[in-house]
């Protein structure tokens, strides 16, 4: 059987907690195949988390990457998969459109199977990291796959949203609470689970923790439950779409 396991800051110090809790079959990752999924809430610098997990694995990591893909696979421009990537697609029309390419949107589901289509693609190419753009419900189905989910206090989210916008974190406080809440109700309404512990083998809480360290207890998490020491012998690769 398989265990989830939660990472929580304790207190002043720091705190790595296993917490096991039956979720199926036994794991059985292969070094040469494995796919570890990279998802959080808004803001949690969940990518920061791929990328230190592929310098430490030396697997690609892939985030833009799955837009540029989905984009080749359905002919939709990376312009619009960009626009509504962590949103619903309206309708027909947006009025908030500012293009002429956004005057006659594609189906939402058209979005949606273009980067569920794209990281399986990504995926099938060899061992990888996928971060976001619903990857864990994507690959699901694959026994050498590995899920995360990425937590962290929502004052922390708010500076790194406010940085990120080069907005006053006061100011931000309206706008950043209004995309997490579309954002997370996009993602649930694909996958009811997102964001839930039971969903993923494993879930983190970010703040007080830097990267590095986050993905040191991903790869000792790993190294447990297959007996193996995860040194990947393939080197770090980039993808051209």
């Amino acid at each position: 059987m398989s265990r989830h396991i939660t990472v929580i800051p304790m207190g002043s110090r720091r705190y790595a907690g296993f917490f096991a809790a039956e979720r199926g079959e036994k794991m059985k990752i292969d070094q040469e195949k494995m796919v570890i999924t990279v998802e959080g809430e808004l803001c949690a610098e969940q990518e920061v988390l791929g990328a230190a997990l592929a310098n430490a694995l030396r697997m690609p990591c892939y985030r833009s990457e799955i837009l540029e893909t989905a984009g080749r696979i359905s002919g939709i421009s990376r312009k619009l998969l960009k626009r509504y990537e962590e949103k619903p697609v309206r309708s027909a029309y947006d009025v908030t459109a500012c293009g002429e390419d956004e005057l006659h949107l594609p189906p939402a589901r058209d979005f949606l199977a273009a980067q569920i289509a794209a990281c399986r693609e990504l995926a099938d190419e060899g061992p990888c990291i996928l971060v976001d753009h619903h990857a864990n419900a994507a690959i699901s189905d694959r026994t050498d796959h590995l899920s995360v989910f990425v937590h962290a206090d929502r004052d922390m989210r708010l500076l790194e949203y406010a940085r990120r916008w080069g907005l006053d974190p006061e100011k931000a406080k309206p706008r950043f609470a209004r995309e997490e809440r579309v954002r997370s109700r996009y993602f649930r309404s694909v996958f009811p689970g997102w964001g839930k512990a039971g969903s993923y083998d494993i879930t983190l809480k970010a703040t007080g923790i830097g990267p590095e360290e986050l993905a040191d207890h991903v790869i000792r998490y790993l190294e447990t439950v297959t007996r193996e020491r995860l040194v990947h012998p393939t080197p770090a690769r980039r993808r051209s779409a």
